[in-house]
Formats: C-alpha cells, sequence, structure tokens
C-alpha cells in the first residue's frame, strides 16, 4: 500500500515538474518581444567589430509566387567602422573615418567616389534593425523552434519602401538567417509563361557562413585604399583597377 502510494506521489511530482518546465517554455516565448529580440540581435552584431557572412538575394514578382525572377549571390564583411557588401557584380564600400564611398560595377567597369560625406551605414543590417524597431508599429512574434519569427507590419506610410517585413533570428546565436521585404510599389516582371505583368514583388534575403574574423585578404577588401590612390584632391585608381574609370563627387 505504501509503495502505491510512493508511486502515486512520484506522479504527481512528474506531472507537476513537466507542467512547470511547459509553462515556464510558454511563458518565456510570451514574454518575448519583437523589441527584445531585434535588439538582442543589434547587440550581437555590434559587439562583433569584425564580422563577415554570404547573402543570398532572391527577387519574386508577387507576394505569393514561388519561382523567383532574379536570384544574386552577396556577401557582407564588417572591418571596425568600415563596411563592405557585395551584390552580384557591384559592391560598396563606406568608410566613416576618411569620410567616403565608393560604389563600384565591376562589369561597367566604372567606379563613382564620394568624398568628404557624413556616412552613418543606414543600410547596415545593424542600422536596418534599429530602423525597422523605430518605424513598424505593428509587431509579433513567433517561435518557430530553433528561430525566432518577427513579423513587423505598418498600417501608415513610412520612409520605407515596405509594408512588411519577416525576419528569422537563430535562437542561440541571435543572428540573422533570413529577412522577406514585401514591398509597396508595383514593379513589372515576367511570369512563367513570359507574359509581362505587374504587381508587388519580395525580396528575400538569405544570410549564412556567418565568420567574427577576418582573413588578411578579407581585411584589404574592406579597405578604400586597395580600390583608389588620393594625393590631395586628386584620386586614381589602383594598380588592380586601373583600366576603371573613376567618377568623383
Amino acid at each position: 500500500m505504501k509503495r502505491i502510494k510512493n508511486i502515486s506521489i512520484y506522479r504527481k511530482l512528474v506531472l507537476a515538474i513537466l507542467f512547470l518546465v511547459c509553462f515556464q517554455t510558454y511563458s518565456f516565448a510570451q514574454e518575448r518581444t519583437v523589441d527584445d529580440i531585434l535588439k538582442e540581435t543589434q547587440n550581437a552584431m555590434e559587439q562583433n567589430q569584425n564580422m563577415r557572412f554570404d547573402m543570398n538575394y532572391k527577387w519574386f514578382g508577387t507576394y505569393t509566387a514561388k519561382k523567383p525572377s532574379i536570384s544574386y549571390l552577396g556577401n557582407l564583411i564588417k572591418s571596425k567602422e568600415i563596411i563592405y557588401s557585395k551584390i552580384n557584380n557591384t559592391f560598396f564600400i563606406t568608410d566613416p573615418t576618411s569620410k567616403t564611398s565608393i560604389k563600384c560595377n565591376e562589369a561597367e567597369k566604372a567606379l563613382i567616389i564620394q568624398s568628404n560625406i557624413t556616412i552613418n551605414n543606414d543600410q547596415s543590417p545593424v542600422a536596418l534593425l534599429s530602423t525597422f524597431i523605430k518605424l513598424f508599429k505593428i509587431k509579433k512574434v513567433k517561435d518557430n523552434g530553433s528561430q525566432w519569427i518577427c513579423t513587423l507590419t505598418t498600417d501608415v506610410i513610412t520612409q520605407l519602401p515596405y509594408g512588411k517585413v519577416e525576419i528569422y533570428i537563430n535562437k542561440e546565436t541571435a543572428l540573422v538567417e533570413k529577412e522577406v521585404l514585401y514591398f509597396l510599389t508595383k514593379a513589372p516582371y515576367k511570369n512563367e509563361e513570359g507574359q509581362e505583368k505587374i504587381d508587388n514583388p519580395r525580396m528575400e534575403i538569405t544570410l549564412s557562413n556567418y565568420k567574427t574574423s577576418l582573413s588578411k585578404q578579407e581585411k584589404n577588401i574592406a579597405k578604400i585604399d586597395s580600390y583608389i590612390l588620393r594625393n590631395g584632391k586628386r584620386i586614381t585608381p589602383t594598380t588592380a583597377y586601373k583600366e576603371f574609370k573613376i567618377s568623383q563627387y
């Protein structure tokens, strides 16, 4: 009789523990807000002075299209304050210290230089998170196993071209793994039959292969001096870019 009673107490204890665990897990998921999660991600990216990751851009003609009409590969390198980002054949470098930015189209062999400008890297992944937090008022978070899915929407016009953004964040690393951007403005596209259509597009960006230490080559890639030489106000391309035409602003 005593053994049966002990077994009954044991079962109740197990059930109580399971309930407590489930309740805590549920409560944690409910208590996490989009702002909390994005700020944690922002901090994780800001704490690393050096960072590199790959990006895969996919452009879809509509919100629901399954096949992308355009697909590009790219990457981003953060070396202290300098941000280098590349999409297909075009790369951008912004250096707040020297107040210089470069846009390079490798296919057209063109370098566009802007000097003596204030650079705040508003389009960097870190800065965009701040923008999303500030401008999107309707925010929801979903627990997706190993990821948080943060959905941000707006019912008013903002300075951003998106009406909705989905951000997939790795719970363990707090780093962004995917962004889905739903554009407000309609754009032309070709459907699978090759017919010209117009609709609201969406863009999916997958981020992968994060690194928090840079190789010597990656550090050189993220240097303004790897592309241009300055002698007073005169700017010329480096030997590696001697065939590129420079436009100055």
